[in-house]
């Protein structure tokens, strides 16, 4: 707003500078007048009538008004420019100030990552509570807030990215302490130590705990050699005890092997606690080694060669059992169900089982393949059986068929029979006859079962 033209040319106006907001407060006295009524230049704490308009310059030509108590003769109304009235100007202290206090608090969030995103936010939500007045110094901490704001996400994110790269480094230093060997130990924290410099900031107070983190993994390591040299004796001693207690337990468990794959996962553990069981002094650790290694050497050979006598092995098998199913196939394809042919077919089942393993990848395969060799033979032989039995079903059938005719006309002849003696013969050759079809009923039963079976 423009400041109001109030043509009293005895009007005092008054601008002091203030540093709070980074302008001037304003305030102008006019329409005073004296007991005779004539105007005159309006005094502090005289009852002259005159009234006074307050404010600040926000920006040249730019005024915002607090309070305007009119002159007398203007009825001496006040008017209020803001909600705050008589204290505007303390207000308007107090939010520039806090806005400048928060400012500095999000540049620091943003600067050292000393913060979460949930502080960010209460941040934003106490900065968006305060009046807004369009002055300078106001407007300057506003867009350093709002900067810091934008800048604090992207931060955050490199932050968090560069803490877990911090705290990977921190774990290898960490896994150094399970170390024996110091020097390597101590060059290769070392190496971690640059690492850790070498990679951007985490945040001032994370950065603070990796770097004691790494000092404290330094301290330790150094306390660990420092002890480990001042029992160096009794650690060489109890260390070559250890692996005079393995070679002792490598000699029990090589001397009688039955699976190699069982041995080697337990030899295996044996070399695991030589490498744990520490130094017990080169020459001491040399003459050790010599014993030790020469064991699992021996057993390494002997496991090269029960492999390679194994696949030797199963490769005679295979073969063996390769001519066999050939022979099998070719058998069944001739269609020729002999005696021999089946007494053949029978001893190839005896010289596959002699043949042996043919190991896990070949084994089963060729077996059905046998198998189904072997099917085709068995079950053309069947089907021949069968058919040959079947005719003789026929026959049986068609003798019990005649007999049942026989019986039926002896059975007449008897009824017929002129004397007592030709019906005795009738009746004796009845008896006969049923016993001769009791016995061909009785084959062309097993006949069936034959060929059900």
């Amino acid at each position: 707003m423009k400041k109001p033209e109030f043509n009293d040319e005895f009007a005092k106006t008054k601008l002091r500078e203030h540093k709070t907001f980074g302008g001037k407060t304003v305030e102008i006295m006019y329409g005073a007048k004296d007991e005779n009524g004539n105007p005159v230049s309006p005094r502090d704490g005289v009852e002259d009538g005159h009234g006074t308009w307050s404010g600040i310059v926000v920006n040249g030509d730019d005024y915002r008004m607090f309070v305007w108590k009119h002159s007398a003769a203007e009825d001496g109304n006040v008017e209020y420019g803001t909600d705050f009235k008589e204290d505007a100007l303390g207000q308007m202290e107090s939010d520039v100030l806090k806005k400048w206090d928060l400012a500095k608090k999000a540049e620091k969030l943003a600067r050292e990552g000393a913060g979460t995103e949930e502080d960010m936010k209460a941040l934003q939500d106490e900065f968006a509570k305060l009046t807004v007045w369009d002055v300078p110094t106001e407007k300057t901490y506003t867009k350093r807030f709002e900067a810091a704001v934008a800048e604090f996400g992207p931060k955050m994110e490199a932050y968090k990215k560069n803490a877990e790269e911090k705290k990977n480094i921190v774990d290898q230093a960490k896994e150094l302490l399970n170390s024996e060997n110091f020097k390597n130990a101590r060059a290769s924290l070392n190496e971690l130590k640059n690492k850790l410099y070498e990679v951007g900031s985490a945040g001032s107070d994370k950065d603070d705990e990796f770097r004691a983190a790494i000092r404290e993994v330094e301290n330790t390591l150094r306390d660990k050699q420092r002890d480990f040299y001042a029992n160096l004796d009794a650690n060489r001693q109890k260390a070559a005890a250890k692996k005079e207690e393995i070679i002792a337990d490598t000699k029990k468990l090589l001397a009688d092997v039955s699976n190699y794959k069982d041995t080697n996962v337990k030899l295996n553990a044996l070399f695991d606690a030589w490498k744990e069981a520490g130094s017990a002094g080169h020459e001491t650790d040399e003459k050790l080694w010599s014993d030790f290694n020469t064991l699992r050497q021996e057993f390494f050979d002997a496991r090269s060669k029960f492999y390679e006598d194994r696949r030797a092995q199963w490769k005679q098998s295979i073969d063996a059992k390769e001519k066999l199913i050939a022979e099998a196939k070719e058998i069944g394809a001739s269609n020729d169900y002999s005696k021999a042919n089946t007494e053949r077919m029978k001893e190839l089942d005896k010289q596959w089982k002699q043949a042996g393993y043919s190991g896990k990848d070949r084994n089963d395969a060729l077996w059905d393949e046998f198998t189904s060799a072997k099917e085709v033979f068995w079950s053309g032989k069947k089907a021949q059986f069968t058919k040959a039995v079947e005719e003789d079903v026929k026959k049986a059938e068609a003798a019990v068929e005649k007999m049942k005719k026989e019986i039926e006309d002896l059975e007449y002849k008897k009824e017929v029979a002129a004397n007592p003696a030709m019906e005795k013969d009738a009746e004796n050759e009845i008896y006969i006859k049923k016993s001769q079809l009791l016995d061909k009923e009785k084959t062309v039963e097993d006949l069936k079962k034959k060929i059900a079976e």
